[in-house]
């Protein structure tokens, strides 16, 4: 198989999957290496096409989705609540924006969709510091959700718990 057929199977595959496919899966799918995966979708991204990763895998985020920006502000022990109120509200979090003084904006992908994502991203901070901290407890977000509703609601619960900035 050549590399652009590989590429629109790769495609086609995460584009009828809404959770992430995972590299194992796609390598077994079209019988090449991990490796190979690993190259054809960082040619992928690298020609624009919009595929995301985590830990989980590789996917492509639904077109139909708002996907906003807030800025907050909180210190280390409420992270897990600024995760719960997001999560609770039907977003997610796709990412950490920070602005640090000599690297200027520093970004993170976080990809945290449930409760069990945020179990896991609190234990896997738990022995470091949060980016976040780089800035005194202030960053940004983007959030993703299905309608301008659920993000107002989110926006408005942030608000009420003091950290929206």
């Amino acid at each position: 198989m050549n590399l652009s057929s590989r590429q629109e199977k790769i495609l086609k595959i995460l584009e009828k999957n809404i959770k992430p496919v995972s590299g194992a899966y796609l390598s077994d799918m079209l019988n090449v290496t991990r490796q190979v995966i690993v190259k054809d979708i960082a040619l992928m991204k690298a020609s624009g096409t919009e595929i995301r990763s985590n830990s989980r895998g590789y996917y492509i985020r639904s077109k139909n989705k708002i996907i906003k920006t807030v800025a907050v502000k909180h210190n280390e022990r409420d992270i897990k609540k600024e995760l719960e109120i997001i999560i609770s509200g039907g977003g997610s979090v796709i990412d950490i924006t920070v602005e640090h003084p000599v690297y200027g904006e520093i970004n993170a992908s976080l990809d945290i969709e449930n409760e069990v994502d945020i179990e896991i991203f609190c234990e896997k901070i738990k022995n470091t510091k949060p980016l976040s901290y780089l800035n005194y407890g202030i960053h940004l977000h983007k959030i993703e959700t299905e309608t301008e509703e659920e993000f107002n609601n989110i926006v408005s619960k942030l608000k009420e718990n003091g950290f929206l900035l």
